[in-house]
């Protein structure tokens, strides 16, 4: 697939960090994206503060002035703060947008390289860098260095192009696309974590951001299924990389339970590609290990898990509406075929 771009084009980039207490990992993140080496390009680097009290937003003011800070009033959540971001980026007539969590060290070619994938291979909509362990260095040190797969690109390895429901129902298709018209080193796997997700701008202006509903977890996901039915392409670039600690703003916590727990419901009720049945077997299932406090976010107990699941039930409950227009829409975009030169 060659590019149709002139050759003279200078894309925009811009790069969306959102932080939330989290001034401790902003230091090492910024100063690589700002060292960040990219002939042909114009980079704007985005802050998007979420209400934060440790003094980030200052701290970013005072040490990065070519930052661009976005303070939001009160605590989003990650979909809704990234979508702040997004949308400034594109009112600035970004071409392409990296969303980088704070806990992430970048090399200094990965915007330059992304961005050359992008160009040269239009069919993908999305794509990001393999996450490798975070080592802690002082800006200056040399380079980021790619030792070792964190967590998450081992599961990713480990799991491949299967479906992401896959340890649920593992005869599930991919999610991936033909092999005609693949790009070299990518592995088209079930989405691209939102810590490092490298987005075109013409996928969002014709999809949409991140649904807002997600709040935190699986909004991701969402996005990149929503690409697919749209006819773009989503993967994984295994010769490029990020350091990514992972859980640097959430970790293990009550939070990240119930946000979990109840995103998956969401996620599952509005995809179109499973049948009804199927949705209730899957869901069936699930509640029994959310009841006994085995959730997809971490163990509690049981009484615990009761409570949790049946708040998670309500907020549903209340959401039917939202979910039977989503899942029009849904049907919509995976009806449509798709358009423009880039799919």
């Amino acid at each position: 697939m060659t590019s149709t771009a002139p050759a003279n084009r200078r894309p925009k980039v811009a790069t969306v960090t959102v932080g939330t207490n989290e001034a401790r990992w902003l230091t090492a993140c910024l100063s690589t994206l700002l060292t960040s080496h990219t002939p042909g390009l114009d980079l704007t680097v985005w802050y998007v503060d979420n209400a934060s009290a440790d003094g980030s937003t200052e701290m970013v003011r005072d040490a990065f002035p070519a930052v661009r800070i976005i303070q939001n009033d009160a605590n989003l959540g990650f979909a809704r703060a990234n979508n702040v971001g997004m949308r400034a980026a594109l009112t600035a007539g970004a071409d392409y947008v990296f969303l980088v969590n704070p806990d992430t060290r970048t090399p200094a070619d990965l915007v330059h390289r992304l961005t050359a994938f992008m160009e040269q291979w239009p069919t993908y909509g999305i794509c990001g860098p393999m996450q490798y362990t975070y080592t802690d260095a002082e800006p200056g040190d040399g380079p980021v260095a790619l030792d070792e797969h964190n967590a998450w690109s081992l599961l990713a390895l480990k799991l491949g192009e299967a479906d992401g429901f896959v340890g649920d129902r593992p005869h599930r298709p991919s999610p991936a696309g033909p092999a005609h018209g693949r790009a070299p080193a990518t592995l088209e796997h079930a989405y691209v974590q939102g810590a490092a997700l490298f987005v075109s701008a013409e996928l969002l202006r014709t999809l949409g951001l991140f649904d807002p509903v997600f709040h935190t977890y699986y909004e991701e996901t969402d996005l990149c299924r929503r690409a697919r039915w749209a006819g773009w392409r989503v993967a994984l670039n295994l010769d490029l990389g990020i350091q990514h600690y992972g859980g640097g703003g959430t970790g293990a916590s009550t939070y990240k339970r119930v946000q979990m727990r109840r995103n998956r419901y969401y996620f599952l009720l509005t995809d179109v590609t499973w049948t009804w049945p199927a949705i209730l077997s899957l869901a069936g299932r699930w509640l029994r290990q959310d009841l006994a406090g085995r959730s997809v976010g971490g163990n509690t107990t049981p009484l615990r898990g009761w409570a949790e699941t049946a708040a998670a039930a309500w907020w549903l409950l209340r959401l039917t509406p939202t979910i039977a227009r989503r899942r029009r829409a849904h049907h919509r975009l995976a009806a449509t075929p798709p358009a423009g030169g880039a799919r």
